[in-house]
């Protein structure tokens, strides 16, 4: 079983500042100085892969990633978690793709083409810049591969079966599928953090190579979509409305509150 885990490697935004949020000529927010991580479904979906891995005994797997070289520690942290290959595409020069799933999607399934074919892939199901939710539904669509979504366990279920768990709004389903297949991670109780490598492992993996591929390696210029530009921004401000309760003590303090907030919202 070969394993692909598509990802996207982030600035860390609560490190930016209210001045900031100034966009450039290109629409584009100046984020170097800000830590390059995943977030928390690309974390699920990268420990979710590794656990998978260690209870099969396969080694064959391969994180992904379309971004420029500012992602390339985060890439080494997966290799030195035991990712057997770890690769960088890197997008057209002054291409924003942060709201272009569909792009992304293409880069994706174009560089999966080009690779001995791995029959699971798992990806997060947004990122914390573009929020699109796309990525991982069109990557199945282009493969024509059943896609399942809000995983939050993989389990192997004899040869070349996999259990695995789907955290729905008030239920939870066990699904037993034959890949090959696209999971997306979801956010749920049991979703996962990503497991913190030594210092020897570090170390290990400093020495190991990432792989960079040029998006015109593979996809012509006429496949790559035009990229979509911010035109404008805005803060929205949320101010939420407080009042204090006076009473002469607590149980008329409590009854004010059940009379005149409570009670209506508990009516069925």
């Amino acid at each position: 079983m070969k394993i692909m885990v598509c990802v996207k490697i982030e600035p860390d935004l609560s490190m930016l500042a209210d001045s900031d949020w100034q966009a450039d000529d290109l629409g584009k927010i100046d984020c170097r100085y800000a830590r390059r991580q995943l977030n928390v479904f690309d974390q699920s979906a990268a420990e979710l892969a590794l656990t998978l891995v260690e209870s099969t005994g396969v080694h064959a797997l391969t994180a992904v990633t379309v971004g420029d070289d500012d992602v390339e520690p985060v890439l080494k942290t997966l290799l030195a978690l035991n990712f057997s290959r770890a690769v960088r595409i890197a997008p057209p020069i002054q291409a924003d793709l942060r709201f272009n799933a569909q792009c992304v999607a293409q880069l994706l399934a174009a560089f999966h083409q080009s690779q001995p074919i791995q029959t699971v892939v798992i990806l997060g199901s947004q990122s914390g810049e573009g929020q699109n939710r796309q990525t991982g539904p069109l990557l199945a669509e282009m493969f024509g591969w059943p896609c399942v979504t809000q995983v939050t366990e993989i389990r192997l279920m004899g040869e070349n079966l996999l259990q695995v768990t789907r955290q729905m709004a008030d239920d939870i389903q066990y699904l037993t599928l034959r890949p090959p297949v696209v999971l997306v991670t979801g956010q749920g109780e049991q979703a996962r953090l990503l497991r913190i490598p030594t210092l020897k492992q570090k170390l290990a993996a400093a020495r190991k190579p990432l792989d960079v591929l040029m998006a015109n390696t593979l996809l012509s210029a006429t496949e790559l979509p035009v990229s979509t530009s911010i035109l404008h921004l805005h803060r929205t401000s949320v101010h939420r409305e407080g009042r204090i309760i006076t009473g002469q003590n607590p149980q008329e303090k409590a009854r004010i509150l059940y009379e005149q907030f409570l009670r209506q919202r508990l009516q069925p």
